[in-house]
């Protein structure tokens, strides 16, 4: 007999590029390795975007995209390359039209919809896309809740392209590593790179260069290039100049051509006036009569030695312009002696800068060209054709100079030598407080990539006018709704929030907002995901089939909620468009909220209606797109829609085999895992004992440890130290933030996989533990005063037989505390060297920190 598959036995299938082993053989070769790293990185994204293009959808194709990018880097083709390189240069350098962008966009995240059908999450209607990059970004401290419900916010924000720029996974501090989900629900689907190359784990939101520039306000001309061909007029693109290989030489700015052009028309003024004096010169000379060729000679040589500095337009100059011409010949033409040299010295320094030679640029070559001409034929019409000759070869000479003295290479070097203005790229990573103070009087900034060897390849450009917004970017907030929880800048607006607990947010213009009071937050995810799946997702099915199951259900009488899937089914097989939902997508994103779900609801210990009527819905759509047609294993009903439904949904979902399949796997690692991290503790080496800690209220820090009762035995074994581990960390937290001064950690047993499958309650000897430290300060005391007063109303402590134990010597202070604000409890004193006071209760009985502790925190 085939054994029976069941949901937890089911393993995602491994999607990769095929071929890429005979592409990054070619990607070895020398002539790759020899490119610049601006040129390989074209062409790795040139290559990527051809596998995506090519492969026929339905498809997924995050998990090839991922594998693809760390495999580059891997093997040593670039220094760094990342998802987001990916995305600009599908932006910026791809040249593809928006419509193509959107496609390759549905192609990686398994969702290519309508945009207008992302509005369920983000305010984009009427085709808004926000200017900048887009951050979607879980809470500090993150758990699997905010973990799962940002990862699909950003895929969703990142396939719908919210923002023209970048679009940001964020996930502070990194995945928590205490949750052995991660594991399995991320590395193993979609690799390491995942979290290594893809997700930012800033603990503070900020934005870099690389998210403001724009490469379609660059303009990248030569340093052959001349300045008098560059017109700063047309358009507002920035003129940079760049050499062969793309790598950044200099910025030339309309505000660099008045101190430039002053220089190269006072030096021209200069040459023009010898050159109109030396054809005088030559006329009057062979105008005379009896002139002997010596005196000629004499004359000529006299002219070449007179100095710059005495000519009539230098008189004209001013002190300040004459010094700077002086800096102009000595840095930039290398010619020494500024003004006091000779014209026979400054135009033969001039013909090597310009790479010109003439002999009527030395008083040497015109007379020894007069020696010749007088002897081979001295008449007069000989005489002034060879002058009109010469003028006008002389002319043509001094033309050229003029035109290399115009040239680009030369206009940056007089920008640094003679007016100490130096070159002001940024790199990528340059975040917007600095980039706002570089910026000065510019009206641009160029951004350029790093690379090995000092070159810098320019990526793009920043203007003023974008530095001077307001909002620079967006971001979406998933599991939290406040902005201090994530320090998230001004200039950052947020647009969208889903949320479960307490809220506080302000914003310039309406975002979309989720809120509602249920336990988890992919509970509301979810619901957002079923509206936009139920429009477009075939799973995969024809019009026939889904005709013939309907039919089949009507006759047989069947339950009403499978006809109405199947008949969103076939309503989306009308469609006539190109647009899809991959099957794939959708179970891993069904299988993600779901465990997130068991995650935050204990195992569904602490629910409300809808999370129940959630997870139901999503093992029926798992097992649906698994077995490929619409089925229905679980079903509420029947239930009596009562105070108890929430507590008899939940008994009857977790007895259910196909959902037994999928949690104990996850409980079977949890409990061995956290008899490890006991161990760790107790032996005072770090641990994730205390990685489910976040602060609130500004003023208090709440962690909480859930243990399995088989934990009991080593955790009771060890409680001491390991008390003590977490006092250590809650003083030192204390010291780096002072106004953080109420810590609270909560020890709570949950029920293991066989007891809630069997449906039995365990039979618990211990108690739970609440441990509490603050320091003796007026502050503190005040604040965990009125934490115990208001804390007395929480449902947890109502009939619970509570106890309160004090390990340290300040009971003195605490018994005074307890006594004024808390129940009236007998007050046991250990002396254990331990300033902390334990609260302890019944077992499972305190289970829900949002719900039991967090509303009754001080403000």
């Amino acid at each position: 007999m085939e054994k029976e598959t069941l949901l937890g036995d089911y393993e995602v299938p491994k999607v990769r590029f095929a071929g890429l082993d005979a592409l990054f053989a070619k990607f070895g070769e020398t002539e790759f390795r020899g490119f610049s790293e601006k040129k390989k990185r074209d062409r790795l994204n040139e290559t990527l975007y051809q596998l995506i293009e090519e492969t026929k959808s339905p498809c997924f194709l995050l998990p090839a995209v991922l594998a693809f990018v760390e495999r580059v880097e891997r093997e040593g083709f670039l220094s760094r390359y990342t998802f987001a390189s990916f995305e600009l240069w599908l932006n910026q350098y791809s040249k593809v039209t928006p419509e193509k962008n959107y496609e390759i966009r549905g192609k990686i995240a398994g969702k290519w919809i309508e945009r207008s059908g992302y509005q369920t999450l983000f305010p984009i209607g009427m085709g808004k896309v926000y200017e900048g990059t887009h951050i979607v970004t879980a809470h500090r401290s993150p758990d699997l809740d905010t973990t799962v419900a940002s990862f699909w916010g950003w895929l969703d924000a990142f396939a719908a392209r919210v923002g023209d720029a970048l679009h940001l996974w964020n996930v502070p501090g990194g995945p928590p590593s205490s949750q052995i989900e991660i594991d399995w629900l991320f590395k193993e689907i979609f690799g390491e790179a995942l979290f290594t190359h893809l997700a930012k784990n800033r603990s503070v939101l900020n934005l870099t260069a690389r998210d403001l520039m724009r490469s379609d306000e660059l303009t990248l001309v030569s340093p052959e290039d001349s300045i008098v061909a560059i017109d700063h007029g047309k358009g507002d693109c920035a003129v940079v100049v760049v050499d062969d290989g793309g790598h950044y030489l200099g910025d030339w700015r309309d505000a660099d051509i008045e101190g430039v052009n002053q220089l190269v028309i006072h030096l021209s003024s200069c040459i023009r006036w010898f050159e109109h004096q030396l054809s005088l010169k030559w006329i009057s000379l062979f105008a005379r009569h009896g002139i002997a060729l010596s005196q000629v000679e004499a004359e000529i040589q006299g002219f070449f030695a007179q100095k710059v500095a005495d000519t009539e337009p230098v008189s004209t100059f001013t002190p300040k312009q004459k010094e700077r011409l002086k800096r102009f010949f000595a840095k930039v033409l290398g010619i020494e002696g500024g003004l006091e040299i000779s014209f026979e010295d400054l135009l033969g320094g001039l013909s090597r800068v310009a790479r010109v030679e003439s002999p009527l640029l030395q008083s040497k070559g015109v007379i020894e060209a007069l020696r010749l001409l007088i002897a081979k034929d001295g008449n007069s019409p000989s005489i002034f054709q060879f002058l009109e000759q010469s003028i006008q070869k002389l002319h043509q000479v001094i033309l050229q100079i003029r035109q290399r003295l115009e040239k680009l290479d030369l206009a940056l070097k007089t920008k640094i030598e003679v007016f100490a203005q130096y070159p002001t790229a940024v790199s990528m990573r340059t975040d917007v407080e600095e980039l706002r103070l570089k910026i000065g009087s510019y009206l641009s900034l160029t951004v350029t990539h790093a690379e090995e060897g000092g070159k810098s390849p320019v990526a793009g450009v920043i203007s003023a006018a974008m530095l001077r917004k307001t909002s620079l970017g967006t971001v979406s907030l998933r599991d939290f709704c406040n902005r201090d929880e994530m320090g998230i800048p001004p200039y950052l607006e947020v647009i969208s929030v889903i949320d479960h607990h307490k809220s506080k947010l302000q914003t310039s213009s309406p975002p979309f907002a989720f809120i509602a009071d249920v336990q988890s937050c992919n509970t509301l995810v979810a619901f957002c995901a079923f509206e936009i799946n139920d429009r477009y997702s075939r799973s995969e099915q024809n019009r026939e089939t889904l005709q013939k199951a309907i039919a089949k259900l009507s006759c047989e009488g069947g339950s009403l909620s499978l006809v109405q899937r199947l008949l969103k089914k076939e309503r989306a097989t009308l469609r006539k468009d190109p647009f899809f939902i991959d099957p794939t997508r959708e179970i891993v994103e069904y299988f993600h909220f779901l465990y997130a779900i068991f995650d935050d609801t204990d195992l569904l210990s602490k629910v409300s209606v809808p999370d129940v009527e959630c997870v139901v819905e999503l093992i029926n759509r798992l097992k649906s797109l698994i077995a490929r047609k619409e089925v229905e294993i679980l079903s509420l009903d029947d239930l009596p829609r009562d105070a108890n439904f929430p507590k008899q949904a939940a008994e009857r979902i977790l007895r259910h085999k196909e959902v037994y399949s999928l949690y104990r796997k996850v409980y079977l690692f949890r409990e061995q895992e956290v008899e490890k991290q006991l161990t760790l503790s107790s032996q005072g080496k770090e641990s994730h004992l205390f990685a489910d800690t976040k602060e609130q209220n500004e003023c208090c820090r709440v962690g909480q440890t859930k243990i399995f009762a088989n934990n009991i035995p080593t955790f009771l074994r060890f409680a001491d130290p390991i008390r003590k581990m977490w006092l250590t960390h809650a003083q030192k937290y204390h010291q780096e933030k002072r106004e953080i001064d109420l810590h609270l950690h909560m020890i709570s047993t949950i029920v293991n996989a066989e007891e809630v499958y069997q449906g039995k309650k365990g039979s618990y000897t211990h108690k739970d533990e609440m441990w509490i430290w603050i320091p003796e300060e007026e502050e503190a005391v005040e604040h965990l005063k009125r934490f115990l007063a208001s804390f007395q109303d929480s449902p947890g402590l109502k009939n619970n037989p509570l106890e309160v134990e004090f390990l340290g010597d300040n009971e003195k202070l605490f018994t005074h505390i307890f006594q004024e604000s808390f129940f009236d409890l007998p007050l046991k004193k250990i002396k254990k060297d331990l300033p902390i006071t334990i609260l302890r209760y019944a077992p499972g009985s305190l289970n829900s920190r949002k719900a039991m502790v967090s509303p009754f925190l001080p403000i």
